[in-house]
Order: structure tokens, then sequence, then C-alpha cells
């Protein structure tokens, strides 16, 4: 069992299940940061980390986190100065990249106020810093490296008696991930999961999905971060879906819904988009699952989605709303959405 470490009121590894965190877009200056992160922390962010570029950015971590409902990450390069101001603001964490936050002694002042402050510190390495790494290493050197990285920061601290430590190190394939966190899942620290620079959307999540599904079905890692060219809500959850979909939580509400075909004579898409703006904390995790259908047309609803809590299925200018496969209402088309979104709330009380 990993070493337990406590972020704010969070408790990460010690046997604890697998925590959310995600990564603010905007800067602790901008006046819509605040928001961003308690909109993250509504749609499950249990932990949120914010870049801290400069002094001035240091300078308003004080007043963010009174505004905000979770824990907050320093996410600190190149200054270690920036790393000793961020904690005594009042920040919950402080994460450090070991390739490039400056000499032994600059990580030992920072160890220094982390420990006076009770706050952790993750040892975060990333496949684009790390300068030992060579264009054509293979995956399972670069993790080899990284991992080494991450050992030799890690003994800095232990050596300044600073052991309130979390790991990490990411790298932008598949393979790299993998294989780096099964090396470093043999410290006894925490371990901080994500895939960095995935590119576009859709290749930000299929790889996320690949590396974080098999470490967790694996039993590896204590907190992961799905890091996308996107809202940083989305990002947390499809974080929420991932740990759904290999069984670690069951998720509030399982939305289920046809790919369409020929027969569908409604905008799908549209339809199942408007219903689920109305739960957007459906990929949270729950003690049970509320799974709903919403289908385009007969042939999949109800028959096909008759395992479904409820459902609608569209028919032409009409839509059948049904439970368990059987149809309970007929209404017309224009009344499906805000009826099934009346069914849904009635059935998560």
């Amino acid at each position: 069992m990993k070493k337990a470490v406590k972020v704010g009121d969070i408790v990460m590894g010690g046997g604890k299940p697998v925590v959310v965190q995600g990564m603010v877009k905007t800067a602790p200056s901008d006046g819509k940061t605040a928001l961003w992160i308690n909109s993250m922390a509504e749609a499950g962010c249990r932990i949120v980390r914010i870049a801290v570029p400069n002094a001035f950015e240091a300078s308003h971590l004080g007043g963010l986190r009174k505004k905000v409902k979770v824990p907050l990450v320093a996410d600190i390069h190149f200054d270690w100065e920036l790393a000793v101001t961020a904690a005594a603001s009042g920040i919950d964490k402080i994460r450090i990249n070991p390739s490039n936050i400056g000499s032994v002694s600059k990580v030992r002042e920072v160890a220094a106020v982390c420990r006076e402050r009770g706050i952790p510190i993750r040892v975060g390495a990333n496949s684009g810093s790390v300068k030992t790494l060579n264009k054509g290493d293979s995956p399972k050197v670069k993790a080899r490296k990284l991992a080494a990285a991450v050992k030799k920061e890690v003994s800095v601290l232990e050596k300044a008696g600073f052991y309130n430590i979390v790991v990490s190190a990411k790298a932008e394939d598949v393979e790299t991930t993998i294989e780096v966190n099964r090396i470093l899942d043999r410290l006894a620290y925490p371990l901080h999961m994500g895939v960095t620079a995935t590119g576009p959307r859709s290749s930000g999540i299929i790889k996320s999905a690949m590396a974080l599904g098999i470490l967790l079905r694996e039993g590896i890692g204590d907190t992961i971060r799905v890091s996308l060219l996107s809202d940083p809500v989305e990002e947390v959850k499809v974080a929420y879906s991932i740990l759904s979909d290999i069984g670690l939580i069951k998720r509030k509400i399982n939305f289920i819904a046809c790919p369409t075909c020929g027969r569908c004579g409604v905008n799908l898409r549209t339809i199942l988009d408007d219903i689920m703006k109305g739960f957007p904390d459906a990929d949270t995790a729950a003690a049970k699952t509320l799974n709903v259908a919403v289908m385009g047309c007969e042939v999949n609803g109800p028959g096909e989605a008759r395992n479904a809590d409820l459902g609608i299925a569209f028919a032409g200018q009409k839509a059948v709303y049904f439970e368990k496969g059987k149809i309970v209402k007929t209404l017309i088309r224009s009344a499906a959405v805000k009826f099934i979104t009346k069914q849904i709330k009635k059935n998560l009380v």
C-alpha cells in the first residue's frame, strides 16, 4: 500500500479510491479562473492544478484559494522562488519539475517551506523536459530515463528529511506512459498519472483511456488527470468515464444512445446533448447508476434498450417513453427532452 498524502482535505494513496484531478487553463490573476475551478469541482474534480509562471501570478494565489471549493496545486517550472512564494500563500500542494527547478540547495529551500506549512510536493517529470532523452529512444528507454529523473529528485527531498511526496512522470505516447508508471509504482509514494501533449481532442481521449485504463486495471495509480486541448470540465468528465468504464466506480447516470442510421428522423446528437446539459455531474461517482437510453428509432428502443432503467425512442413525429423495456407513455416529439429530463430527476431522488 502507498503512503497516504493529504492535499487540503483530500487523501491520496493509503488505499483510498483514485482521485480525479484537473488543470485550469487560465492564470491566477484572471477573473474567470475561480469560476472555472468551481465548475470543475461541480463536475467532480477533487484537486485542481494551476500554472504559476511569474511573481505577479504567484501574488494572486492566496486570494484565489479563498474563492474556490477544492485544494489547489501550484505548478512551478524554472524558478524555485515561485515555489516558496506559492507555498507561503496558502496553496495546498506544490508541483516541481525535476528537470528545471534548480540546484539541490534550491530544492531543499522549497522542501523547508513546504515542511513548515505541512504541504506535499509532487515531483513531476515529463518527456518534454528530461534532458537525457534522445529522439530515437524506445518507449522502454524513455520510461527508464523519466523514472530516473523522478527518483533522483525524490532522493534529494528524502535526504533533506522531506517525505510528504507524490510522484509522476508523463509522456506523450501510450507505451512510454504505461512503462514509466509501472516503474514508479515500486516507490512508496502516491502515484499521479496522465498522458501529456495528447494532441487533438479525439486522440487525447483515446490515448488517455488506453494508457490509464490499462494501468488502473493493473491496480496502478492513486490519482489521474486527463489532458485535453479542450474545456477543463470535459477533462474531468472523461476521467470519470474511464474510472466508470473499467469498473472502479459507478457513475451517477450512464447515458446510452444508438449511433443512428437511415431510420432515424431526428438529430439525436443534439437531443442527447440537450438532455445531458441538465446533468453536469452525470459522470461522478455514485452508489447506484441510473441507465438512460436515448434512441433514434423504434428498432433500437425500447427493444434493444430493454436493460435501461428508462429511455426515449423516436418514431416519426412521436416519441415513446419506456421503463425496463416497457412503453409507458407516447408523446409528441417536441415534448420528449423536457419529459425525460423530468423523469431522470425523479428517478435520481
